[in-house]
């Protein structure tokens, strides 16, 4: 049996460009991009992704001869899937900003203020946070359908979206912040009005002041509230799924 070169580039074709976006999804995306899967075993989750999605995939344009054109259009690849990733990791470090919010408002950082030299810092709200939204992400199937977003990015080719892409990724990307704020609201509301009224207090009788009284009020009140809002986290995490896969439909429909 003798293959042509158009034969090969074909073939070739149809495993790389799922092989680089991919890869690009796998650098970004949670779960996926998790520090604690090592390299080799991303490589070869990628290659087997490629090889089930070539085998699925009709259509797919050969791999160029023209070194530049293969760079370029590699590198697209890598780029927009990179975007698929990051919209779902917008929504991750969205939920995990909001116990890192949380844990600035009740205090628990000031003790980078007094130990500079300490080697390191343990932001525990952040983690509680960051793995609840994880669990709550896996939960929902996240991995499964984001993968499968990936797969009907090829329905128009090896084309990626214009600028209507970066657009959409850009305006969620707007709301990471906004989103953490408005999930920490309960605990700033209470921190506020903890420090309001040891402030009025220290006035009246200055041995209650923020040190002796202040910091023990704060962050007894503010786990409390905390504890009790992340009860409703539940809904908040759908709610910012369903922001999420509308912009993967948005930049999936621009796509092409």
């Amino acid at each position: 049996m003798v293959l042509s070169e158009a034969q090969v580039m074909l073939w070739l074709g149809h495993f790389l460009w799922p092989f680089l976006r991919i890869t690009g999804l796998l650098l970004t995306a949670p779960v996926y991009g998790s520090p604690l899967i090592p390299g080799m075993v991303k490589a070869a989750l990628a290659a087997a992704m490629a090889a089930a999605l070539a085998l699925w995939l009709p259509g797919l344009p050969p791999f160029p001869g023209d070194p530049l054109i293969a760079i370029y259009t590699g590198l697209a690849q890598i780029a927009f899937g990179a975007m698929l990733g990051m919209v779902m990791q917008i929504v991750v470090s969205a939920v995990a900003g909001a116990g890192e919010i949380a844990g600035l408002a009740m205090g628990l950082s000031f003790a980078e203020l007094q130990f500079r030299e300490s080697p390191g810092m343990t932001p525990v709200l952040y983690d509680i946070m960051l793995w609840a939204a994880m669990l709550g992400y896996m939960a929902a199937g996240g991995p499964l359908w984001l993968f499968a977003a990936l797969a009907h990015s090829f329905q128009h080719g090896v084309g990626v979206g214009g600028s209507g892409s970066w657009s959409a990724l850009a305006a969620l990307g707007g709301t990471l912040l906004s989103s953490a704020v408005i999930l920490a609201m309960p605990v700033l509301a209470v921190s506020l009005c903890v420090n309001l009224t040891v402030g009025l207090t220290s006035v009246f009788a200055p041995q209650m002041n923020l040190l002796t009284i202040g910091f023990p009020l704060l962050i007894l009140a503010g786990l409390w509230v905390f504890s009790g809002a992340v009860l409703y986290l539940g809904h908040d995490m759908e709610q910012l799924l369903r922001v999420g896969t509308g912009v993967l439909n948005d930049m999936l429909g621009r796509h092409g």
